[in-house]
């Protein structure tokens, strides 16, 4: 089973003047092995009449740490199709 949270929510104004609704959603599972919950991250765009959406399952153990990188996608208005990108270069530089 698997939970959301809406967390962030961003209105951007596009070049052109239409606007772009962005959603930041912290998305927790539990582990079929030992029922331990992992989080990720949803990120759902809306323009015009259209929905993009994507999401990053299994990003870490650790809620706070999840949540800190959803604040970090929503201050720069990280959209569905960079997402994954996005997420992988953070974590990589936390490693170092």
């Amino acid at each position: 089973m698997r939970k959301l949270e809406l967390l962030f929510r961003n209105e951007v104004t596009l070049e052109d003047d239409r606007k772009m609704r962005l959603e930041y959603k912290l998305m927790e599972s539990r582990s079929t092995d030992d029922g331990k919950p992992y989080y990720g991250i949803q990120i759902v765009k809306y323009l015009d009449n259209d929905m993009e959406m994507d999401e990053e399952a299994g990003i870490s153990y650790s809620r706070d740490k999840v949540i800190a990188i959803a604040k970090t996608l929503y201050k720069h208005a990280v959209t569905p199709i960079t997402m994954a990108e996005v997420v992988d270069d953070i974590i990589s530089l936390e490693e170092l």
